[in-house]
């Protein structure tokens, strides 16, 4: 039996055409939906735009000069990153999240922090998730977000945008599934974002590349293969990403704060 809310439709007629009110069920259980297309979307303000997370100087570098050495640090570089670190830890924190156990959130988040080894992505990763906890608290009033703010006050814990974001998904209610792909998107949109201001590559070959990333039998084997990962095993090295990051902080001059 489906639950749902009805919607009628109106009775246009006209032009010899008549339309017949009908209901339509909208599924009480996709209610997550909305909400995690509103904070994917690039108008929520999660300040993603002002970082480039070390691209800015691998394009400095020679490292990523088009658009087929961008599809190719997005496949070899930055999927296995997200498949063997950055997914787990987020199942980690949305777990944790799911049983507002503040004090796991708490363990994951310094965690978190030890493995990202430049100061730079260190603080543009704190930035956004305190960031994400402000939204959290004026936009969707949740209850959990804010007593894990207050503790974190207390605490002067970092809140990572991973941790934070892991609440802010247990709160929509969205499937851990959905939840990982939206989190892929996110991190390989964010770098294209950013190769349009780096690099002469147009919107669509962006698109294409987003795309070649996002390929159902892709994506689906990298979210499984990330589940699998249990914490202890849970890291990646990329000594690449680290030390584009670390030059990037004393560069003469630079586009992106990260």
């Amino acid at each position: 039996m489906t639950t749902g809310t009805h919607i009628p439709t109106l009775t246009i007629t006209g032009m010899g055409i008549t339309t017949t009110e009908s209901e339509v069920a909208v599924d009480a259980s996709l209610d997550w939906l909305a909400s995690l297309l509103q904070t994917s979307d690039t108008l929520f303000p999660s300040g993603g735009y002002a970082h480039s997370y070390g691209l800015e100087e691998l394009v400095a570098m020679g490292q990523v000069t088009d658009a087929t050495s961008l599809k190719r640090f997005l496949h070899e570089d930055v999927l296995p990153t997200l498949e063997r670190l950055e997914l787990p830890y987020l199942r980690f924190c949305h777990e944790a999240a799911l049983n507002h156990d503040c004090e796991a959130l708490f363990g994951l988040d310094e965690e978190i922090g030890a493995w990202k080894l430049t100061r730079e992505i260190r603080e543009a990763s704190v930035s956004q998730g305190r960031q994400l906890l402000r939204m959290l608290d004026q936009v969707f009033d949740d209850e959990f977000a804010r007593a894990f703010a207050r503790k974190a006050i207390d605490r002067e814990s970092p809140c990572h945008q991973i941790t934070v974001w892991s609440i802010l998904r247990s709160s929509q209610g969205a499937p851990l599934e959905s939840m990982l792909i939206a989190w892929v998107y996110q991190s390989v949109s964010t770098f294209c974002s950013a190769s349009v201001k780096l690099l002469r590559i147009g919107e669509v070959a962006c698109q294409r590349i987003i795309r070649s990333c996002l390929q159902p039998e892709t994506v689906r084997e990298l979210v499984r293969r990330s589940c699998s990962v249990e914490r202890n095993d849970a890291g990646w090295f990329n000594p690449l990403l680290d030390v584009a990051s670390a030059r990037h902080e004393t560069a003469f001059s630079r586009l992106f704060i990260s």
